[in-house]
């Protein structure tokens, strides 16, 4: 295949799941296929993988548009104000697309889409990754506010509008492909889970530190913010209630400032430190007794439950961090629901090595053997294909 990828920016540095999910697929692609990236200019690309595609275009950074009160009070619930629309990115993919001449587009994430439909005579495959309606309400529900209402009404009007358009809408968890089959019933869903490289993120033999939790996860992301604070306003206090010596260890970067205060005036006195960015972020989750998922927004599959499972780290997590995974509660994790439910199951594997053991023995083979980048790739490959077969 021919195969476009259109992406809001470019693969490097990895310090997101988007970016992770472009830099794990793009090389792997390209092994058996013929593609080319065009990408909003920001960021890098890495020397070895740009040699490996047949053309990298860098589209140019869109402008907002200077819109007056008046517009912006009549658009208020228009879907076209969740992205930049610009012209000159619509023109510049039309040359690349002439240019390369792809069988399919895969577009992927939001942003990009409606620019990707603009081209005409070549299926769209549009790689949403995660679905933002579930994730809007469930933001609604937990703070009320007219700004939260107005976003859920433009992701819902920008699911019923472009989603329908595409050959395949892609997402990482059936969670999220089932609520856009709701909401947005023409649209054609299918799941492509993320994946782990399970080599580069394994176990290693390394002194654990008693009565460590560990939470990753980039702290520019909202519900990585919303889950922290849960975390150590909620749960923390009742764990350190029975372990004095318990302790968080938040690794992400870009900490707000409000969420800093937590750890004042010290780490060891409020029981939470925070790294801030790190090059590894391994070291700090392997010497952990305990990973936590606390979150309690947001969608798709988490990254992060993937990776502490290649590492061999027993996980803790909400219902709403196991999204997409189909684990097994008590056999490749423990699932909790509530502050209460979370602070005894922190406290039961705490205390409980064989049980660690097994927790973590399991969560490896699960990463091993259903999330790999190969068969994660495998999948996506699959339904590439499906789409361009349908549109001949």
């Amino acid at each position: 295949m021919r195969i476009l990828a259109v992406t809001q920016k470019l693969p490097s540095p990895v310090h997101d799941g988007y970016n992770l999910r472009m830099a794990a697929y793009l090389p792997r692609l390209a092994q058996r296929h013929e593609v080319a990236l065009a990408a909003i200019d920001r960021g890098s690309i890495a020397p070895e993988l740009e040699r490996q595609l047949a053309l990298v275009v860098r589209l140019p950074e869109r402008e907002a548009p200077r819109h007056g009160l008046v517009h912006r009070a009549l658009s208020a619930f228009s879907p076209d104000e969740l992205y930049d629309r610009d012209p000159r990115v619509d023109a510049e993919l039309a040359r690349v697309c002439e240019r390369f001449k792809p069988d399919l587009v895969w577009s992927v994430g939001w942003r990009m889409l409606p620019h990707a439909l603009e081209l005409r005579g070549v299926p769209i495959v549009a790689d949403a990754v995660d679905e933002a309606v579930r994730e809007a309400w469930i933001e609604l529900r937990a703070g009320p506010s007219a700004r939260r209402f107005i976003h859920l009404v433009r992701v819902l009007r920008f699911e019923r509008r472009h989603f329908p358009r595409a050959r395949r809408v892609l997402f990482v968890s059936d969670q999220d492909a089932q609520v856009t089959s709701r909401v947005a019933p023409r649209s054609r869903c299918a799941v492509t889970p993320n994946g782990v490289d399970i080599e580069h993120y394994r176990p290693e033999p390394v002194d654990e530190t008693p009565d460590l939790l560990v939470f990753e996860g980039a702290l520019v992301h909202p519900p990585n913010v919303a889950g922290v604070r849960y975390f150590v306003a909620e749960v923390l206090p009742k764990i350190r209630a029975q372990r004095p010596r318990a302790r968080l260890l938040v690794v992400g970067r870009d900490p707000p400032p409000d969420l800093l205060e937590l750890a004042r005036p010290d780490p060891q006195t409020s029981g939470v430190e925070f790294t801030g960015f790190v090059d590894d972020v391994r070291p700090h989750v392997r010497r952990a007794s305990v990973f936590v998922s606390p979150l309690i927004g947001g969608a798709g599959l988490k990254n992060k439950v993937l990776q502490a499972w290649a590492l061999g780290k027993p996980v803790v997590a909400t219902p709403l961090s196991v999204g997409g995974l189909e684990a097994r509660d008590g056999e490749e994790l423990v699932v909790a629901d509530g502050a209460e439910a979370l602070a005894q199951a922190c406290l039961k594997l705490l205390g409980d090595a064989p049980l660690r053991a097994r927790l973590s023995a399991a969560g490896r083979r699960a990463a091993v053997e259903r999330f790999s980048w190969e068969s994660a790739t495998a999948r996506l490959e699959s339904e590439l294909a499906l789409a361009l077969s349908r549109s001949r």
